[in-house]
């Protein structure tokens, strides 16, 4: 059933694009202009059939392989939050690598996917992330102490039987773009699906963190790989 025709359920977002998300692969996209990894975008719209603001939360079970900015947030009624995907140059490296080897059908079937979450919440919970700036602007990161009220909320809808919860698995494509002038870019599924143009800044310091890996020593190594760890613990792994 088409979610915009769900009006029966007022907690859910209406997410473009619906099923899948096609993340295009080039041989070296830092050639050509590009900030060396394959990007796409999810919107994610409140059609207005609550008065109430929803919160959403974004998981996929592959955490280390893809960036989620903003990975949790609110919308309000009648508007709509940009979600940037990043998929690691290490990986895009990899799945090339395997094209090259074995062919786009090796990459065809990816058992990657996101989960989509999104539920009610009460107007003294969202009203404390009306007006507040987020980090590089829209589409950024809460500052901590809202972060962590989000994550507390969801810890405990996870927990709650009567909380209604809707859920919307989107699979994952990764295609090879064999064009001379491919730029990898990641083209979406659904109308709103294109590249953003730029990422915000939290976002560009995890990009440039992974792909400066190669030059670390094995102490940083570790260190950078818990570090990650804490910083997306929130992104848990579902099947």
């Amino acid at each position: 059933k088409n979610i915009t025709t769900m009006s029966s359920l007022p907690h859910a977002l209406e997410i473009d694009p619906e099923s899948s998300l096609q993340f295009t692969i080039t041989r070296d996209p830092a050639t050509d202009g590009s900030d060396g990894s394959s990007r796409c975008t999810m919107t994610l719209r409140h059609p207005g059939h609550t008065k109430g603001y929803l919160a959403f939360k974004v998981k996929t079970t592959q955490p280390r392989r893809y960036l989620v900015r903003p990975n949790q947030g609110i919308v309000a009624p009648n508007s709509s939050e940009t979600v940037s995907i990043l998929l690691v140059d290490k990986d895009r490296q990899v799945l090339y690598s395997t094209y090259e080897r074995l062919g786009q059908s090796a990459l065809d079937h990816s058992k990657d996917k996101f989960l989509v979450q999104s539920c009610a919440v009460s107007d003294d919970f969202s009203a404390k992330f009306q007006n507040e700036p987020r980090m590089g602007g829209e589409g950024g990161q809460y500052k901590k102490e809202l972060v962590e009220e989000l994550t507390a909320m969801w810890n405990k809808a996870s927990s709650d039987s009567n909380l209604p919860v809707y859920n919307k698995k989107l699979h994952v494509r990764h295609v090879v773009d064999t064009g001379a002038n491919a730029s990898g870019a990641i083209k979406g599924g659904g109308t709103n699906g294109a590249a953003s143009s730029s990422l915000p800044a939290s976002f560009q310091e995890g990009v440039d963190k992974r792909n400066n890996a190669d030059k670390m020593s094995p102490e940083q190594l570790t260190d950078e790989v818990a570090s990650l760890r804490r910083k997306y613990d929130e992104l848990v792994a579902f099947s």
